[in-house]
């Protein structure tokens, strides 16, 4: 069905059949939902390690539109905060901030006119944000992700030291590539696996296990919601 068409599909039950009848015309809500969809992927920013989208979003309809709309928006409020963080979790993106969309009446749009405006309104307090993290299975060993580069293996040198006979010296890598994170095996000598499987290079998707000798590590991604 899709994001958008799930979306509709909550929104009619929320409003008891209600949806049908009052939308009718000429702005549907999966209008705006798209459009809200392409303006948070149209002003993400790429940032070192992660991929920042709008948290801010203003949707301006007609007068008359407004009119229409202003009994469910809270409920639309409410449905496009979570189709904005499903697409956010689906894409590994992240905000900066809690979710907020308004909406408001632009006496100068004639019936059926509407624009979305997306902003990125910053946390004033960047700890907010998580960093991603490695968390080393039987332990309460776990490292953030904050740089675009992180070394795993048994050197001391290495971010993530890996006490383990069977892992090389310098083992593999975390390289962040366009806000996602792949690892990257450095020719060691005992191959990385990720979910059993041996790989060269691969990205990380949440959950994922990296296995090397006989150490098991997870990679967990941050909530890309706040607030």
């Amino acid at each position: 069905m899709g994001l958008v068409g799930d979306f509709e599909s909550r929104l009619e039950k929320a409003v008891e059949g209600v949806f049908s009848k009052a939308f009718r015309s000429e702005v549907e809500p999966s209008e705006l939902g798209r459009r809200l969809l392409r303006q948070m992927e149209s002003n993400k920013q790429v940032s070192v390690g992660a991929v920042y989208v709008p948290n801010h979003y203003l949707v301006q309809l007609s007068g008359e539109d407004f009119t229409r709309f202003e009994g469910l928006i809270p409920t639309l409020q409410t449905e496009f905060a979570e189709l904005l963080k499903a697409k956010a979790r689906q894409r590994r993106w992240r905000f900066t901030g809690a979710i907020d969309v308004q909406f408001e009446a632009d006496e100068a749009a004639t019936l059926g006119q509407f624009e979305v405006i997306a902003s990125h309104f910053a946390s004033q307090d960047p700890a907010e944000v998580p960093p991603d993290q490695l968390v080393m299975i039987g332990s309460d060993r776990r490292w953030d992700l904050d740089g675009d580069k992180i070394q795993l293996g048994r050197s001391s040198s290495s971010t993530v030291v890996i006490d383990d006979p069977n892992a090389s010296r310098t083992h593999a890598e975390l390289v962040s590539r366009n806000g996602e994170w792949w690892i990257v095996d450095l020719g060691s000598t005992n191959g990385t696996l990720v979910n059993e499987s041996t790989i060269k290079e691969h990205r990380l998707a949440p959950g994922d296990r990296i296995k090397i000798g006989a150490t098991d590590i997870e990679y967990r991604q941050a909530d890309p919601g706040m607030g």
